[in-house]
């Protein structure tokens, strides 16, 4: 099934910062800490060819994100990973003060500033929500794109991980970048050739300058749960964003100050989703927390399949700010148990559905776990969730633009009677502390 990309192919401005740019600002150093992140964050999404991104990157903004990088730009709305200034926008589409310029790195354009923050969520103006949003954006493109031949997202990454510079696929991605992300046909733009040889150079001019060495990853693969617990975030291997990657969005806080968000529906079943696939080391009894700052559905279902028992907890979203119990359960060593999240809800009104980190702490230090459920479940209260929500239905909404907490997964003591008499003290203090509105059925 082709995905609703077309929806989206207005997502990138279609004249770049950089296309009457000089030399970038930025230092060698600079550059390559910044394409570094390019890579690293294509890696975690399952794509080793981080060139390809970095290129793109190279052809839109020299590889700047903040305005201070590229002066003779637009100021756009301020971001954290400047330093609290402004990130780099479009000068391309008319007088500064209309904000009608791209925003940051690779150049988010969904009308003015505020209708693109509102399209693709606050956390385009970070460093890392940009490329997060840019790989979503370049794997539609590729679905869309009439000439590669790819119908799912897992291929379209497949795909882009065989393309080499100058190599037997170089023409047909340089093409589709062209025609899709910058929207410069080849037969409706009269400087399409000029258009493909800006990004062709870009991209090899990148990929050379740092090094084949420097491009070549080991996509990480999904890593067992230690004996002690670990948070997998959603940039882990082991997560999954599923559905019209369109009707995704990145959003500022959260552990590591990002997290990914869409919109709830009433449907029967999910059209966009999430999970994290979780196989352990050791069997054991875990407490099991979702991050879910900024949401404001109160009717978030969390399926916890474990030990081969199925549990659901529903949590209200609006009432969360950082990690939220979902409780204690019974997983057994090994793999086939997940935590899975869907768009379908069930709210009447169109919600915000966030998607974060997940934590698992041990809490059994001695041993393994058994068949079971899972304890009563708890929560942390906080203060309301940012804009209003919705699932794959409609992409346009508002975002908010605040930046939250980062907090830091804990991990439980491992041997001695003392030992687990603090943990259990502490996780007692930990839950005396907050509130819950969760509520746990187990099938």
């Amino acid at each position: 099934m082709r995905y609703r990309a077309l929806a989206m192919l207005s997502l990138v401005a279609s004249a770049s910062v950089s296309l009457d740019a000089g030399a970038a600002p930025l230092t060698p150093a600079q550059r390559t800490e910044r394409a570094a992140v390019i890579r690293d964050v294509a890696a975690d999404n399952g794509i080793s060819a981080g060139f390809l991104f970095a290129g793109i990157a190279q052809a839109e903004t020299n590889l700047s994100h903040c305005w201070e990088e590229l002066s003779w730009a637009c100021q756009g709305p301020n971001s954290v990973d400047c330093g609290g200034g402004p990130v780099v926008a479009g000068a391309g589409d008319g007088p500064c003060s209309l904000q009608q310029g791209g925003l940051g790195m690779f150049q988010f354009d969904g009308g003015t500033f505020d209708q693109t923050i509102a399209r693709d969520g606050d956390g385009v103006l970070l460093l890392s929500g940009n490329i997060t949003r840019a790989i979503d954006f370049v794997v539609n493109m590729l679905l869309a794109s009439q000439y590669v031949d790819v119908t799912t997202p897992d291929e379209a990454k497949a795909w882009m991980n065989q393309v080499t510079v100058d190599g037997p696929l170089w023409d047909d991605w340089i093409t589709t970048v062209t025609h899709y992300y910058n929207g410069c046909t080849p037969t409706g733009c009269s400087v399409f050739e000029q258009r493909y040889q800006h990004y062709a150079d870009a991209t090899a001019d990148v990929y050379f300058e740092q090094g084949e060495d420097f491009w070549v990853v080991d996509l990480p693969p999904c890593g067992a749960v230690p004996a002690l617990g670990r948070t997998l975030e959603e940039t882990d291997t082991c997560f999954t964003k599923g559905g019209p990657l369109a009707f995704w969005r990145v959003g500022i806080g959260g552990e590591s100050n990002l997290h990914v968000w869409t919109r709830t529906t009433d449907a029967d079943t999910a059209a966009n989703y999430a999970e994290w696939t979780l196989s352990f080391d050791e069997a054991g009894r875990y407490l099991v927390e979702v991050s879910a700052t900024k949401g404001t559905t109160p009717l978030a279902s969390y399926l916890i399949e474990h030990d081969a028992t199925s549990s659901e907890i529903v949590v209200d979203q609006s009432q969360v700010d950082g990690f939220v119990e979902l409780g204690e359960f019974e997983f057994a060593a090994g793999g086939e148990q997940r935590v899975f999240i869907g768009d379908h809800t069930g709210d009447v009104a169109s919600e915000r559905l966030v998607v974060d980190a997940l934590r698992l702490t041990r809490l059994d230090p001695g041993g393994g776990g058994g068949a079971g459920g899972s304890g009563a479940s708890s929560g942390a209260g906080g203060d309301d969730g940012g804009d209003d929500g919705g699932g794959a239905g409609d992409p346009a909404d508002d975002a908010g633009s605040s930046v939250g907490c980062s907090c830091t997964a804990g991990a439980s003591s491992s041997g001695g009677d003392a030992a687990a008499l603090a943990l259990l003290l502490g996780l007692a203090a930990t839950r005396a502390r907050r509130r819950s509105t969760a509520r746990r059925t187990t099938r």
